[in-house]
């Protein structure tokens, strides 16, 4: 069990410890706002492939990181890159964020991010299910 897991066994809430900085928040989430960035492209490459609801769920996800980014006073950097642009695979383009996201959830982020992060990896994964 991990230190983390047993601080939130004896706290139940809050949070306890060293965090990473604000920059270094930032630095951590510009990738995948640019990989959600590249999703909601790849879903608009393969329209009708999933219930408009959960493309909705999508843009509420990236304005959610996006704000996350520009609490920490970064900068959001929502184009995606060349190589994610060009992703019309949904299936990949998903899994890719969604392993993004969990190795997220090991990194000692700030209870705001760590919401933030959890709410967008269930997300994710269930477009991942919709998506088959």
């Amino acid at each position: 069990m991990s230190i983390r897991k047993l601080k939130e066994l004896v706290l139940k809430q809050g949070w306890a410890g060293r965090t990473i900085s604000r920059a270094a928040t930032v630095d951590r989430l510009n990738p995948i706002l640019q990989s959600l960035s590249g999703v909601l492209v790849a879903h608009n490459l393969n329209p009708g492939l999933i219930d408009d609801a959960l493309i909705r769920t999508l843009r509420m996800d990236i304005g959610k990181m996006s704000e996350t980014i520009l609490s920490c006073a970064g900068i959001a950097e929502r184009n995606p890159s060349d190589a994610e642009s060009e992703e019309s695979d949904v299936k990949s383009a998903e899994s890719k964020l969604l392993e993004a996201l969990k190795a997220e959830g090991e990194i000692e982020h700030q209870m705001r991010s760590r919401a933030i992060i959890a709410v967008v990896l269930a997300n994710t994964e269930a477009r991942l299910q919709a998506v088959g």
